[in-house]
């Protein structure tokens, strides 16, 4: 009774009927205190961390990384912690284990080698029965002989080895014999949080990842000639690189202009790294959710930076094969990308000291790091790299869970870029119109599935639709429905609320709620909770002595802004832009109101921004 009268008076306060589905286990967040009503954290919320300290060798002609890291763990919940979930994300590759993204064959192996776990300094195999350790899918279950309790730490040592994947590279690998992406590496502790407990959702390819804020000291030793580009800011530059190439990367540091840190003539004379044997690259990382690094004793090297506040610049570098026509481009790119994200959308200063776009494969984003294949076109590229670049900010700043909630990153970093790629793009590559061809092919099919189902019960294809498309067409709505100047205040609010926590879906609905002053479920319910589609007709047209009255209806149930084309009898045109709000009601038909200034000939809805899958009743002949 008490719980029931608390909720009553928490929506009484709110002045709203919130029709949103709230889960059980998300509901106990908003009674327990961690959440809040009005979207901020609540009163009684905590976030975990750790400290990594790692020490790492690549051995190239061996495939292999091999570790040995120290973490802290820092327990701020208010529970006692029996056991400490570790995430082993390469034994995706381990024989046995269950996918949900084809690998080949000759890819399978023996997953992550264990040599050694330490708890607390002392040898936790020892005096252990087999109970008290438990590896299954990509997790790994150490249950402590002793609780951790709450607002107290826990040393974990582990040692450990893994063959770098080459037939398979699901978001990194080896590209070629002396040119590896390394993500996905190193043992951590998994997120454990104030709605779930411990996140034990195994890593089977599709979906990404969870992390907590974290900080990181990693030594990574590698054979001479090779470089590395990581997460984080080099500590030893001059240690590690040639004097030349240590200047010039200095320079680049302080510089606008593009510079050319490697060249062709450093890669053929083979002077750009120290002398020794091996080279051991110290990186330092700050609250950032993980840690990755790239590294090829054959490429060339871009820097620049750019000061995206007073008195600080970021360092910006590109990493690439020199066959790679476009990434010659990439770390200017980069910048250009870096500089719209921290001055229009969303407007924050990009919060990283540094990013590096590497040539790898495919596209995949990390904290201050892009793995990024070369592309056909320069718009392409640009859209890439922007698009990856864009996930600093969601999760990775913001902290989100990408294995439940893909929509709150993806969705993110396909809309935010969306004015920048048209802009660098030109007409033939709008993103818009990109994006709307993948939401066309899925929408009202029975496959498709809103995105708030948790991403980890969804297949790749209705996976991308869910988590990309829909609910970037869906904050690109929202942003025509608000205008720009009450969406940026919104969205910055939100990232000021939640950088560096862990937001959920009703975070960001109750804030935005919360700023603009009105309850948004009437879009948010159809846009995120419900199945359906898109479908606007113009079902009559009234004709009157000075007037036009236009009948549009909406058939579908996703509500959708009203574009029309007007074409008069003389030949002219006007177009007519009404945003998803008249929908705002719960109306089904809309009724648009014309002046009789000229005679109409022709009214369609015609836009090609607007997700309207049948075009066979969006157009009336006025006679």
């Amino acid at each position: 009774m008490k719980r029931l009268l608390f909720l009553f008076l928490i929506t009484s306060v709110m002045g709203q009927d919130n029709s949103l589905y709230v889960p059980r286990n998300i509901d106990d967040a908003f009674y327990f205190g961690t959440r809040s009503y009005d979207g901020k954290p609540g009163e009684n919320y905590w976030v975990n961390s750790a400290d990594y300290n790692i020490s790492v060798e690549v051995l190239p002609e061996k495939r292999m990384v091999k570790g040995t890291e120290i973490i802290t763990y820092f327990n701020n919940s208010p529970d006692e912690l029996n056991a400490i979930v570790i995430k082993l994300y390469q034994d995706f590759y381990k024989k046995g284990n269950s996918r949900d993204w084809q690998i080949d064959p000759a890819a399978v192996n023996d997953g992550v080698k264990i040599y050694g776990v330490l708890v607390n300094g002392r040898n936790f195999f020892e005096g252990n029965s087999n109970g008290a350790y438990e590896r299954y899918g990509t997790n790994m279950t150490i249950r402590l002989s002793e609780t951790l309790k709450s607002l107290s730490n826990i040393e974990l040592e582990i040692s450990w080895s893994f063959t770098i994947p080459f037939e398979s590279r699901l978001r990194m690998g080896m590209y070629d014999s002396t040119s590896f992406f390394i993500s996905y590496w190193y043992p951590q502790v998994a997120v454990y949080d104030d709605i779930d407990g411990w996140d034990i959702f195994h890593y089977k390819g599709t979906t990404e990842t969870y992390n907590d804020a974290n900080n990181y000291t990693v030594e990574i030793t590698t054979p001479k000639n090779f470089i590395v580009w990581s997460t984080g800011l080099l500590q030893n530059s001059k240690e590690v690189l040639s004097t030349t190439c240590n200047e010039r990367l200095e320079e680049a540091k302080q510089s606008n202009e593009v510079i050319n840190v490697v060249n062709r003539d450093d890669l053929q004379n083979r002077n750009f790294t120290g002398r020794n044997e091996k080279n051991i690259w110290k990186y330092n990382a700050y609250k950032v959710p993980d840690f990755a690094f790239a590294l090829s004793d054959h490429y060339l090297w871009d820097a620049t930076s750019l000061e995206v506040e007073p008195g600080r610049r970021v360092l910006i570098q590109s990493a690439y094969n020199e066959k790679a026509w476009d990434f010659y481009n990439v770390a200017k790119i980069a910048r250009e990308s870096i500089e719209y994200f921290s001055k229009e959308l969303p407007g924050i200063p990009y919060p990283y000291p540094s990013m590096s776009v590497f040539n790898g494969h495919g596209g995949m984003e990390y904290p201050m790091m892009v793995n990024d294949g070369s592309q056909e076109r320069l718009a392409e590229t640009y859209r890439l790299t922007s698009h990856e670049i864009s996930h600093t900010y969601f999760p990775f700043y913001m902290g989100i869970n990408e294995r439940k909630y893909a929509f709150m990153d993806e969705g993110w970093a396909v809309m935010i870029p969306f004015d920048f790629q048209t802009e660098k793009g030109g007409v033939d590559s709008d993103p818009r119109v990109r994006n709307l061809s993948v939401i066309k092919y899925a929408s009202g099919q029975e496959t498709e599935m809103p995105p708030i189902i948790p991403n980890v019960f969804l297949t790749s294809g209705t996976y991308r639709n869910a988590a990309y498309a829909r609910p970037a067409l869906a904050y690109d709505y929202l942003r025509e429905i608000l205008g720009d100047g009450l969406f940026s205040t919104c969205i910055k609010e939100y990232i000021s609320r939640w950088k560096m926590k862990h937001p959920i879906p009703y975070d960001f609905f109750y804030t935005f709620n919360n700023v603009v002053g009105e309850d948004l479920s009437w879009f948010w319910k159809p846009w995120f909770f419900d199945r359906g589609y898109g479908d606007l007709s113009i079902e009559r047209v009234f004709t009157y002595e000075d007037s036009y009255e236009v009948f549009i209806k909406k058939v579908g149930t996703l509500p959708l802004p009203v574009r029309i084309t007007i074409t008069y009898m003389d030949g002219s045109r006007e177009k007519i832009n009404k945003t998803a709000e008249v929908w705002k009601s719960g109306n089904v038909e809309y009724v648009l109101r014309l002046g009789k200034e000229k005679n109409i000939k022709q009214i369609s809805l015609d836009d090609e921004h607007t997700l309207d899958i049948n075009e066979m009743n969006n157009e009336v002949i006025v006679e």
